[in-house]
């Protein structure tokens, strides 16, 4: 079996192993031999929502934590719906990859209980979301059924890639019609 590492220290090879670290990252050969399933998520207006944060501001509470603003429960309980229901990781596409490394998030994802497994952050080889998935697309040896969440309109995607975006409304983020098409997109 070939192996290679990416630039961020991931092992890969033509079935899909990603594993940056293995304890928290279990693949059975079934779905080692299955096609990568993937969610490239936005975290601001995508997880965290201006709805929330005048909810909370409404009850005189705090909206941000160590990690930074709260997610909304509803975004987290729709992308949960989509992992589910799809098996898919997720790639962290959002800006808050440059003020947080990877160990950092993954910490995040765990304190705050959060849904899934964070496999990845996009390269940061460009200000053009589109052209930081290309970057990370371009690095897995096999193909993926992916979907794009982000509050970002199109301009910020390749042409190629549009077909796969679901633009959030960033007031309420992931919506039940957002998780059900991503889902429909995934193939689940």
């Amino acid at each position: 079996m070939y192996f290679h590492l990416n630039s961020y220290g991931i092992a890969a090879n033509s079935f899909y192993i990603c594993i940056r670290h293995s304890k928290r990252l279990h693949k059975t050969w079934r779905q080692i031999q299955e096609r990568m399933k993937i969610i490239f998520l936005d975290f601001d207006g995508v997880m965290d929502t201006a709805y929330y944060a005048r909810y909370l501001a409404s009850k005189g509470l705090r909206d941000t934590d160590e990690y930074g603003i709260l997610f909304d429960p509803k975004s987290v309980e729709n992308l949960k719906h989509i992992i589910d229901t799809t098996k898919a990781d997720i790639v962290v596409t959002s800006s808050w990859k440059y003020l947080m490394p990877y160990d950092k998030i993954l910490e995040m994802w765990s304190v705050r209980k959060l849904p899934g497994f964070v496999t990845d952050t996009t390269p940061n080889v460009s200000k053009h979301r589109g052209d930081e998935i290309d970057e990370w697309l371009g690095e897995r040896m096999t193909e993926c059924e992916y979907v794009i969440l982000d509050d970002l309109d199109a301009s910020n995607f390749n042409e190629h890639q549009l077909t796969h975006l679901i633009t959030i409304n960033p007031y309420t983020g992931i919506e039940e019609a957002d998780a059900e098409r991503a889902i429909r997109l995934l193939g689940g």
